[in-house]
C-alpha cells in the first residue's frame, strides 16, 4: 500500500471521528470513534515518511507550520480542540533534528535536541502564565494561537503522548520488527495509564507525602499532564471499550506495515485543504443542528 492510499484511509478514519465528535448523540457515534482511532498513528507515520523523503525538508515543515496557524485561527473562532497540524509539525521537527545523526559533519544532534527541548519548555511557561492572566476575551489567543505561532506542545492535540509516537515510528522506520514491539509496548503502556487510577493515586500520594508544598505540586502536574502530555488525570478510567478505547489505534500498525515505499498520486495538498474544510463544515453543520 502506497502512503497515498494510506493518507486516504486516514483521512476517511478520521472524517467519521468528526461526525462523532460534533455529533455525538448519534446511535453510531461510539463506532464512528473506534474507527477514528486509526487515523492520528498512520498521519505521524506519513510525516515521519514526509521527513525522510521529502525533496525539500524545509517547505515541508514549513506547510505544516502554516497550516497549523491557519486551524489556529479556526479554534478562536469555533472553540475546538481540533489541530492536529500542529503535533504533525512538532514531530517533524524533532524527526528532523534527529536526521542529523546522518551527517556526521553536522552540529552535534544531542545538542541541537536540547535547544529544542530547552525552547518548548520556556515557551510552555510562558504560554500557561499568559493563560493564567487571561480573560474570556484573550483566553482562546493564549491556548491556540500563540503556541500555534511558536511551535509548542502546550494544548497541542494529542499532547507528548502522540509526540512519543512519532519518535517512536522514526527510530523504528527500518526495522519492522523493531516497529511492532515498540509500537505495541506503546499501546499497552499508554492503556495502562489511561484505563488506571494509577495516575491519580500517584498525585493523591505526592500530596500525602510532601505536606507542605505537595498540594501544589500534585496541581501542578496534574495541569501539565493535561495541557501538555495528554493525559488528563480527570478523565482516566472507565471501560475500554466505552471510554478508553485509544488502544484500538493498534489497528492502524497492520496498514503501517503494508506500506511499500510508494508514493502513489500526487495529491500535495489535499490533507492541508480536507482537513480544515471538513472541520468547518461539520462545525457549522453541528450549530445548525443543535439550533
Amino acid at each position: 500500500m502506497n502512503i497515498f492510499q494510506l493518507k486516504i484511509i486516514a483521512m476517511i478514519a478520521m472524517f467519521l471521528d468528526h461526525i462523532a465528535y460534533f455529533f455525538p448523540d448519534l446511535p453510531m457515534s461510539l463506532p464512528l470513534h473506534w474507527i477514528g482511532r486509526i487515523a492520528a498513528p498512520i498521519f505521524i507515520f506519513g510525516v515521519v515518511n514526509g521527513v525522510k523523503y521529502t525533496s525539500s525538508k524545509r517547505m515541508y515543515i514549513l506547510r505544516l507550520y502554516l497550516a497549523s496557524i491557519v486551524m489556529a485561527v479556526i479554534q478562536m473562532s469555533t472553540q475546538i480542540e481540533l489541530n492536529f497540524f500542529r503535533t504533525l509539525f512538532i514531530v517533524a521537527c524533532i524527526c528532523e533534528i534527529l536526521e542529523i545523526r546522518k551527517n556526521q559533519k553536522a552540529v552535534s544532534w544531542i545538542k541541537v535536541l536540547s535547544l529544542y527541548i530547552a525552547y518548548q519548555v520556556i515557551v510552555c511557561i510562558v504560554c500557561g502564565y499568559l493563560s493564567s492572566i487571561s480573560n474570556m476575551y484573550t483566553e482562546t489567543i493564549c491556548f491556540y494561537l500563540i503556541p500555534a505561532l511558536l511551535g509548542s506542545v502546550f494544548t497541542t492535540e494529542g499532547g507528548l503522548i502522540f509526540v512519543v509516537l512519532g519518535i517512536i515510528m522514526y527510530l523504528a522506520y527500518d526495522n519492522k520488527k523493531r516497529l511492532i514491539l515498540s509500537y505495541m509496548i506503546f499501546v499497552v503502556v499508554y492503556m495502562f495509564f489511561m484505563s488506571t487510577n494509577i495516575v491519580p493515586i500517584i498525585l493523591w500520594k505526592i500530596k500525602e507525602l510532601i505536606p507542605i508544598i505537595g498540594t501544589g505540586l500534585s496541581h501542578g502536574m496534574e495541569y501539565l499532564l493535561s495541557v501538555i502530555g495528554g493525559i488528563s488525570p480527570m478523565d482516566v478510567g472507565g471501560n475500554i471499550f466505552t471510554i478508553q478505547y485509544q488502544w484500538i489505534m493498534v489497528l492502524a500498525l497492520p496498514l503501517i506495515l503494508s506500506y511499500n515505499h510508494q508514493r502513489g498520486k500526487k495529491c500535495k495538498y489535499l490533507f492541508y485543504i480536507f482537513y480544515p474544510i471538513h472541520i468547518i463544515l461539520l462545525w457549522l453543520l453541528s450549530n445548525f443542528v443543535f439550533v
